[in-house]
């Protein structure tokens, strides 16, 4: 396989995961909503997270207690 077309599939799938994620946020938020928790303490949660994925030792540390 190409490298154009391994990258487009690569892409897609990407784009569809993003879109899965999104949908699995949205619900979450509309249970905060009727829980009357706070969406903001759950949104930044989400951003500290994935701005942590970036730190390899985090990811090894998340990996290893994944099982626990």
């Amino acid at each position: 396989m190409e490298q154009e077309t391994r990258k487009a599939l690569n892409d897609l799938a990407r784009h569809r995961m993003i879109c899965r994620l999104l949908a699995d946020i949205r619900i979450d938020l509309e249970i905060c909503e009727l829980e009357g928790w706070d969406k903001m303490e759950y949104i930044q949660t989400l951003q500290k997270e994935i701005g942590g994925m970036g730190n390899a030792d985090r990811i090894t540390e998340r990996s290893a207690g994944a099982g626990s």
